[in-house]
């Protein structure tokens, strides 16, 4: 059922006037929680099996956790990411306890762990999405970048969840994650065939990192950054892939992807792409949550609640608000939510669209107006105090 346009309305207002007023009348939409660093590989373009070793969330903090967010009666998705989740032995409880939390649950993994067996019990456990990443549409690219089978172990994966998924009639939306970098960047287009092959149901592309605790870091001298020649290859690609998308679905865009050049060229700016740094959180499996940069509290000493309002949650968004190299990742963004007057106009035309009898339209603006006049308020009151 799709959100309804006052709902969508309200939650854009709120991330809105979060990032005006720095203050959080927005939860985070994408929260991240890394279980453990812990891995199968050591992937080149990825460092976090480097970082905090040693650590792991326990059960009963993700669960505390679960609690809030589900308290919270807001959008969220929460993505159970690493290291590699399945490396928890008690991953299934964890997954279990945020689906009767009535939580929307995802998993990203590299697919190593998932045999026929776990592919069955990830099917039936009320995930909303598995994510398998798969950085080559060639054997020889992905192990390139990952470690030597790990091509055969993500396709063997998929082609297990995608089994189950026919067998059991139900289950997550099974999709695949694609790191844009210099040695795939011939391979983009080809990744769709394969794995639409498969069964997978979404492909998403995101572009290479330099730092996964820091995206202000993001650097054109990185490691894997595309650039030269493969600029030209680039686009080529998306050429391709826009053109396989406008026709037959598959991938997802959450932004315009030519803006994958800009970034590459290091020509994108905040008038292209900027963050809203009340969208996304991750918790690091030390407990730490950071949005972007440094942390801002621990979860284990007073929970997430009290770390979203910290005076170190200030500093790291405004620090976020003033970052002059945009990393494009769409969990850090809201584009939807950047200008008022882009708001109003999107209310306006969903409410025309929506089904619904005159009567009920004039009370849906009434509650639109009032929604406003709350934040006028709210702005008028800080402009008296400061």
């Amino acid at each position: 059922m799709n959100k309804s346009c006052l709902k969508k309305f309200e939650e854009n207002l709120a991330y809105h006037f979060s990032e005006k007023l720095n203050y959080p009348f927005a939860m985070p939409h994408w929260i991240y929680i890394s279980l453990s660093h812990r891995c199968t590989y050591n992937c080149q373009m990825c460092g976090v099996v480097k970082i905090l070793q040693g650590y792991e969330l326990p059960f009963k903090i993700v669960k505390d956790t679960f609690d809030t967010i589900a308290h919270w009666r807001w959008d969220c998705v929460i993505t159970l990411t690493g290291g590699e989740p399945f490396l928890r032995e008690d991953i299934f409880k964890i997954i279990e306890y945020g689906v009767k939390k009535k939580l929307k649950i995802e998993v990203i993994s590299n697919g190593a762990l998932i045999n026929k067996g776990v592919a069955e019990k990830i099917i039936k456990s009320g995930l909303r999405n598995i994510a398998i990443s798969l950085d080559g549409a060639r054997e020889e690219t992905h192990d390139h970048i990952r470690e030597k089978g790990a091509f055969k172990k993500a396709v063997r994966a998929l082609q297990y969840l995608s089994a189950a998924k026919k067998q059991f009639g139900r289950g997550p939306q099974i999709s695949v994650w694609t790191t844009i970098m210099k040695e795939n960047v011939a391979e983009l287009f080809d990744i769709i065939e394969l794995v639409r092959d498969i069964g997978v149901e979404c492909l998403v592309y995101h572009p290479v990192i330099v730092a996964q605790d820091d995206m202000q870091n993001t650097s054109p001298d990185a490691p894997f950054w595309v650039r030269g020649d493969n600029i030209r290859v680039l686009k080529e690609q998306i050429d391709k892939i826009v053109d396989y998308r406008d026709k037959y679905g598959l991938v997802a865009f959450l932004h315009d992807p030519y803006l994958w050049i800009k970034y590459f060229e290091n020509t994108l700016t905040k008038d292209d792409w900027k963050c809203n740094p009340f969208v996304f959180i991750n918790i690091g499996p030390d407990g730490e949550i950071r949005s972007c940069g440094s942390s801002f509290g621990n979860i284990k000493d007073i929970g997430l609640d009290a770390c979203l309002t910290t005076s170190l949650a200030d500093v790291a968004r405004a620090k976020m608000k003033q970052c002059t190299r945009p990393c494009l990742q769409t969990c850090w963004a809201r584009p939807e939510a950047d200008y008022l007057d882009e708001i109003v106009n999107t209310f306006i035309k969903d409410l025309n669209q929506e089904l619904l009898p005159e009567e009920r339209k004039r009370i849906v603006v009434r509650e639109a107006l009032m929604l406003l006049d709350k934040y006028e308020k709210l702005i008028k009151n800080r402009l008296s105090l400061s």
